[in-house]
Formats: C-alpha cells, sequence, structure tokens
C-alpha cells in the first residue's frame, strides 16, 4: 500500500486533540504510516497533551510547529513534515472508525486520483438542538455521498469536493499546484472555509481526479461551544465570504457575479417560512442561507476592490521557510 501520514492541526484545543491523535495512531500502524500533529500556536495545554501522547507513541507520532495562526498555513507545514506519499488529513475534533485509513489510501493505487475523501458522521454531545435541520449538517463538516465509490467533478449535480475533516492528497500533486491557500480557510475565530474546494479545484484543473471513498469513516464530535444559534449564523456567512473569494480566485469576476442570482437570488428573497418562529428548524435554515448569501455578496466586494492581486493571494511551498522547528 501506499506510504501515508496523518496530519492533525490543532490550535487551542487541549480537551480534544488527544482523542483524535489515539485514534489515528493505531489506523498509522496498521499501514505502516505515521502521524503528524501541527500545533498551530497554541497557549493551552495542546503542547503538552501531544508531547505526552508522543513519548507513549513509539516514534509513530511526531510534532511540528507552525507560529502563524491559520489553518491552511498550518496544513502546508504538515505537508512540508509529510513522509508518506499521501498526507491525510484528520480535524482534531474527529475520530476514525476503524479500517479507515486503508480506506482512503485505496484509491490511490490508481495514479490519475490526487485526492480522496470519505464519510463523516455529525456527532452532537446529548443530542443535536431542536433548530438543528439536515440542511445544517455541512457547517459542521457533515459530508455522506451515498454508499458507493465516485469520482467528483466541479459543477457537476450532487457532486461537492471533499470535506477537510477526512480528506487525504497526494503529496506530490499538491506541491505542484502550490498547497492551501491562505486567501481562503479558517484563521482563528474567523470560521471562513474552502480551503480544500480551492485545493481539489487546481488539482482537477491540472487534469487530476477527486474521488469519494464511502469505506473511510469519521465520527466528528461537535462540541457544544458550536452549538449555538449565533455560531451556525455566523459560519454561514464566513461561508458565503470565503465562496465568493474562491470563484472570484479561479473563476473570475463574471462567474462570481453571475453566481449571486443563480445560486443565492432565492435566499435573498421573503422566504415562505418568514411567518414562523426564528428557532424553527425550516426557518432557521432559511436565514442561515441568507446569511451566507449576504456573506458571498460582502465577500465578492472585497474581492473585486483587491482584484488582480487576489489570484495570487497565498502560500507557495517552495516559498516557505525550511528552519520549522520538528521532533
Amino acid at each position: 500500500m501506499i506510504s501515508s501520514s496523518v496530519i492533525i492541526c490543532t490550535h487551542d484545543r487541549a480537551a480534544v486533540v488527544g482523542r483524535a491523535v489515539e485514534a489515528a495512531l493505531p489506523e498509522a500502524a496498521a499501514v505502516a504510516g505515521d502521524v503528524i500533529v501541527v500545533d498551530n500556536a497554541s497557549t493551552d495545554a495542546t503542547p503538552d497533551v501531544v508531547r505526552a501522547l508522543q513519548v507513549r507513541s513509539g516514534g509513530r507520532l511526531h510534532v511540528v510547529t507552525e507560529p502563524v495562526v491559520g489553518l491552511s498555513v498550518a496544513r502546508n507545514r504538515g505537508l512540508e513534515a509529510a513522509r508518506g506519499e499521501v498526507a491525510v488529513f484528520l480535524d482534531d475534533d474527529a475520530v476514525p472508525r476503524s479500517g479507515w485509513l486503508a480506506g482512503l489510501l485505496a484509491p490511490f493505487a490508481r495514479p490519475a486520483v490526487a485526492c480522496a475523501g470519505g464519510r463523516i458522521v455529525v456527532q452532537f454531545p446529548g443530542g443535536a438542538p431542536p433548530w438543528f435541520s439536515p440542511a445544517l449538517a455541512p457547517a459542521v463538516s457533515g459530508f455522506d455521498l451515498g454508499d458507493s465509490p465516485r469520482q467528483l467533478c466541479y459543477g457537476r449535480p450532487g457532486d461537492v469536493y471533499p470535506y477537510g475533516a477526512n480528506i487525504a492528497f497526494r503529496v506530490s500533486d499538491v506541491r505542484l499546484v502550490g498547497g492551501f491557500s491562505t486567501a481562503v480557510g479558517l484563521k482563528g475565530r474567523q470560521l471562513f472555509a474552502h480551503e480544500e474546494t480551492d485545493l481539489c479545484y487546481r488539482l482537477e484543473e491540472i487534469g487530476r481526479e477527486i474521488v469519494y471513498t464511502p469505506a473511510a469513516v469519521v465520527d466528528h464530535h461537535v462540541g457544544a461551544e458550536r452549538l449555538t444559534p449565533h455560531w451556525f449564523l455566523e459560519r454561514h456567512w464566513a461561508g458565503g465570504y470565503s465562496a465568493a473569494i474562491f470563484v472570484l480566485r479561479n473563476r473570475g469576476a463574471l462567474r462570481a457575479i453571475s453566481r449571486v442570482r443563480w445560486l443565492y437570488g432565492r435566499a435573498l428573497l421573503p422566504g415562505v417560512s418568514r411567518s414562523e418562529p426564528l428557532l424553527s428548524a425550516p426557518r432557521f435554515a432559511e436565514e442561515c442561507r441568507r446569511r451566507e448569501a449576504l456573506g458571498y455578496l460582502a465577500g465578492l466586494a472585497s474581492g473585486l476592490v483587491r482584484g488582480r492581486a487576489l489570484r495570487g493571494f497565498g502560500v507557495a511551498m517552495s516559498d516557505r521557510r525550511s528552519d520549522r522547528s520538528a521532533t
């Protein structure tokens, strides 16, 4: 089987990161891989937690640091440290099921495959809140395209690129296109997204394949701090903003502007459920969609002002410093 490195990026998540690492280690051992934790400028007990796990790992766990806060920056740091041919990204609050890593690596037997992603099952402590509906699952990384493996293509109905809680990339292909862009993606408390979408799109543009593999399953544990209406509204606004930046970067201004009408037009109009309480499930899902549309408009305006500079905005892996700490 192709060699792999499981990469877990974490920032101030001492309470949860240990569970993800402990579940990833036996999966990596089963395929002779390793695990890398990228400590992204943590100020809590995260360094102590991962160092203790490293001591008990028998040399299979490595820890690197990235002082610049941002998920895309941290993931690029992980790619630099990757020893395997495939870099497998697992969220610090996700727990893989048995056979996860082998299932995620299997598609890479085909040289054309540059990215594979699997099913992400959302787990709520104490159950989902009453205002939650399946339409909101993507905001907390819920991802399920069914039971059949398939190639995914941008813009094809029913196709969505894999989510970062459970995704793998062929390292050589990612380096070829410059790694993750820092124009998008989570940055501290800023809930931006689309870093995987941006990378997958660039890989598909050079002829590589993106695939869905349902055999690779993780459980994504959603913390109580995210289970508030305010968090979901902010997440959707930031997702819309990020979507506009992604389209402007990769598809141009005309495409970005045209999406306002055909993708968000209905969300910006008065909805059929506005007479219902805001925290009824249908009304709240509608309001989240409206916030996403407003975020898209804000991102579009910001991106158009930045103009051509946006296309080059990011961190090319070849330009990054090589003097980072690693153990």
